[in-house]
């Protein structure tokens, strides 16, 4: 991963989206779009990018929450997918096919570090853990989705997340890359669409403890939460 955003970055970024002014976050939020188009693998720009965004769909998407029974428990538990609060050595010896084994799975093959996501600094309790939750159900969603980690599948996922959210950073990520990788990637366009549909007919998956369903086979957990 390319850590082209420092720790100072990520502190100024988070006070211009509490309390700057709209040019000033659509100042950062293009330039982050940009440099995240040139490198997709530089994830900490996608960082950048929701944060400038956020205080357009953050209140939405937090009364949104609040309104089922699972998002108030969720917010009042603040559970947490990291090796503090997940015994992975635990979801390694689950039977194949389950939900648990195959997240670990994909976190082994393509080498991801589930404690990489943190809560954003400067931000509200609240806010920054919805922030941090939806970054750590990112690789969760690969899983349940089928999607892979791969250009087309983050443009694909983001369109997902955009149709589950209503995050602007997932529309831009998802509207700017198909623009910018069709022409090597022809399926780009219908996928993205595709996965927009789905992520419309899917359950509210911010809400779900996914941390309940781990032992779960994947088909069902897949049909449970309209992702079949």
């Amino acid at each position: 991963m390319n850590s082209g955003v420092s720790h100072e970055d990520e502190v100024q970024a988070a006070r211009i989206a509490i309390g700057g002014t709209r040019w000033q976050r659509a100042r950062i939020g293009a330039r982050a779009l940009r440099d995240l188009l040139k490198n997709p693998d530089d994830t900490r720009q996608v960082f950048l990018i929701g944060l400038a965004t956020s205080r357009i769909t953050m209140p939405q998407l937090l009364t949104r929450i609040c309104m089922v029974d699972e998002g108030a428990r969720m917010l009042k538990e603040q559970p947490a997918i990291d090796s503090a609060h997940v015994d992975f050595a635990a979801l390694r010896r689950l039977p194949d096919g389950t939900l648990g084994r195959e997240y670990v799975r994909f976190l082994d093959e393509h080498k991801l570090d589930p404690d990489l996501f943190h809560r954003p600094p400067g931000v509200p309790e609240i806010p920054g853990y919805i922030a941090q939750r939806l970054r750590q159900l990112h690789d969760v969603w690969h899983v349940l989705t089928g999607v892979a980690p791969n250009i087309p599948g983050e443009v694909s996922l983001q369109a997902f997340t955009y149709a589950q959210t209503g995050a602007v950073l997932s529309l831009l990520i998802s509207l700017f890359g198909t623009l910018r990788w069709s022409a090597s990637y022809p399926t780009l366009a219908w996928d993205v669409m595709r996965e927009y549909r789905r992520g419309k007919r899917a359950a509210f998956l911010p809400v779900v403890r996914v941390e309940e369903l781990w032992d779960v086979p994947l088909a069902e957990v897949r049909t449970r939460l309209g992702l079949a």
